[in-house]
Formats: structure tokens, sequence, C-alpha cells
């Protein structure tokens, strides 16, 4: 690959893994379509492209990361308090975004190849749309903060996030709605949902890795996709997340339904 190509793929990575459009999606597009790239590279290009963008959000909360790992070891026993916490959100977040994502992608595999799920997503946009409208119109609503997190909203915000594993719908997006539906505010949602797609993407990238081997591409062109993902990826997350820590979340699930329903009409299309 070109070094403009792999730039190319790297920005379109980095800004595409943290809002509700499909990163492999426009990934996959833009190097088919607009780089008349090869079919056969296109599974080794996408685990390059999000090992780079995981790589950044671990960096970006390492310090978080290594709290939560430094409580869990020091008190290993205390159940209870995990579960009542981020450990307990992330962990029931991903066993969930199993139970749905894993039959949904051996079912799409087996029975529907060319599945498109655009509207599925329209659907979660229009919904998400109608939670800004009602939110403008509520005066005095206390929102939820990080600190109040606990492994039931793992559940909802799981559960939707599998639906992530089909064409045309966004981990982010998903993950996103389900923590605003259940109450927390945008800073507290998107967070939440960058944390969460630590886990998401390394065993993504694990099934991805079982059907797609690395051997047949470039270590170098990977290496740079990994690079150049990083970077773009760890600079739009720190963007983001300045710019929705001052915004409404009226306004931010409004604009982020609107964005969702376009992008499903789009992939619906």
């Amino acid at each position: 690959m070109d070094i403009i190509s792999i730039i190319v793929l790297g920005l379109v990575q980095g800004i595409t893994e943290w809002i509700p459009i499909s990163s492999k999606t426009q990934d996959t597009f833009v190097y088919l379509r607009l780089l008349n790239g090869d079919p056969n590279a296109v599974v080794p290009i996408l685990l390059y492209l999000h090992l780079g963008t995981v790589i950044a959000a671990a960096i970006y909360f390492r310090k978080e990361i290594m709290e939560l790992i430094l409580g869990f070891v020091k008190r290993p026993a205390e159940l209870r308090a995990h579960a009542d916490g981020r450990i307990g959100f992330l962990f029931t977040a991903l066993l969930f975004t199993g139970v749905v994502g894993v039959p949904l992608l051996l079912i799409e595999k087996k029975f529907f190849p060319s599945l498109d799920a655009g509207l599925l997503f329209v659907l979660m946009g229009v919904g998400l749309a109608v939670t800004g409208a009602m939110l403008m119109v509520q005066k005095g609503v206390k929102l939820r903060k990080i600190e109040g997190v606990g492994w039931k909203d793992g559940i909802l915000t799981g559960l939707l996030q599998g639906f992530s594993v089909l064409p045309g719908i966004s981990r982010a997006g998903t993950s996103t709605s389900g923590l605003i539906y259940r109450g927390f505010d945008s800073e507290s949602s998107f967070h939440l949902s960058f944390l969460l797609s630590i886990p998401t993407v390394v065993f993504a990238e694990m099934l991805l890795s079982v059907n797609g081997s690395l051997a047949s591409f470039p270590v170098t062109d990977g290496l740079l996709l990994v690079f150049f993902s990083f970077v773009f990826g760890y600079l739009t997350l720190d963007a983001l997340l300045k710019i929705v820590r001052r915004a409404n979340l009226a306004y931010v699930a409004l604009a982020l339904g609107l964005l969702m329903i376009a992008a499903g009409l789009m992939g619906a299309s």
C-alpha cells in the first residue's frame, strides 16, 4: 500500500471509531471504492486499524485502567463492591454484547451473508432523537455520573452494543445510546462507551483473527496502519470528550439520533 492510502485509512478509522457511523463499514468502503483495494486484504486492514484505536483508548484511559486493576487486585473478594462499579459495568456489558453479538454473527454468516441492518440503526436513531426531544421539554432532570455506574447499566448497553456486529451499525452509537437511555449525562455516556471499547474491540479482534490471516499482508503496512489510526484516534477521542463535557445532553442525544438515522438510511439504500 502507498503511504497516502494508509494515512487516509488511519484518518477514517480514527474519526469513525468514536462516532455513530460504523467504522468497519466506512473503512471498507473507502478502501474498496475510493482506493480500489484488494477485497482479500479487508480483514487484515480492519484488524490493524482497530488495533490502533484500541491502543489510543488504552493510553488515554491508562490511569483509570490501572486504578481498576489495582483496586480489584487489592480487594478481589469484595465482589459486590466491584459489581456496583465500573468493573461490574464493563463485565456485564461485555457479557451481554457476546450474548447478542455472537449468535447474530453466526446467523448472518450462515443465512444472511448480505444482510444490511440499516433500518435497525434508523430505529435506534429515532429512539435516541425522541429521548433528546423529551429531555428538552423536561426541567430539572438529574442526570447520572460515571461514579454511579454498575452492573445493571451494562445489561442494556451490552444488549444494544451486540447489534454492532451487523453491517452498518456503529459500536459507539449503540453503546452510547444505551448509556443515555440509562440516564447518564453526555460526558459520562461517551466516557464509558469509549472505555468499554477496549475490551470489546480486543475480543472482536480475536474473533476476526480466527477467520482472517495476517500472514499474506505486509507487516510494515500493518504497523503503519496501526500508527496512523492510533494518532488520529487519540486526537479525535480527546477532542470529542472535551466537546461533550460542555454539551447539553438533550442536544447531544438529538444530534446523535439524527446522525444515526442518516447513517442507517445510507446503509439501507
